[in-house]
């Protein structure tokens, strides 16, 4: 089972100085994918009990924190519509990520493709949220959120950060 390296932050705001360095570590040269997503969520059952789900473990073990719950976004100009047209993919086979690309001054984001810009993606996040960071080589494109696997997950994520404890 591959290993999936977890790094913990003191704020968000030390990401910048850490994932360059990171990715050297595993020699990944390229853009990366950042999804931000809750480490744990709620979901309710008929007698409104709420089931907690570990999102954190999840990814961990499957490469996604998004299953067959998952909601998809159709958002028009920002995410592949599967309201209007059939993907034929599950929830747990897309993500929706920025294209991020990381150097030694910091990351820039690539929301239109092949366009870097200076983008804060960490203000709202806090100790309940994590980020999972994808090879974007493993990835096909299909809007300017939206991802889709080429393969297994778990052989697409390289890394989760998270804050401290």
């Amino acid at each position: 089972m591959k290993e999936i390296p977890i790094i913990s932050l003191e704020e968000w705001t030390d990401i910048s100085s850490l994932l360059i360095k990171e990715l050297k570590k595993i020699n990944h040269n390229g853009l990366v994918l950042f999804r931000n997503f809750s480490i744990e969520t709620y979901s309710f059952d008929e007698n409104d009990f709420q089931e907690p789900t570990n999102r954190l473990q999840l990814a961990k073990l499957t490469g996604t924190d998004r299953d067959l719950d998952s909601p998809f976004w159709n958002e028009p100009g920002h995410d592949f519509e599967h309201d209007k047209n059939l993907s034929g993919k599950l929830p747990s086979e897309i993500i929706y990520a920025y294209v991020v690309e990381a150097n030694d001054t910091g990351y820039f984001v690539h929301y239109e493709p092949g366009i870097p810009e200076e983008m804060d993606l960490f203000s709202g996040l806090d100790e309940t949220h994590g980020l999972l960071v994808y090879d974007e080589n493993k990835l096909k494109r299909v809007s300017k959120n939206e991802h889709w696997f080429k393969g297994n997950p778990i052989d697409a994520l390289l890394m989760i950060f998270k804050l401290e404890e």
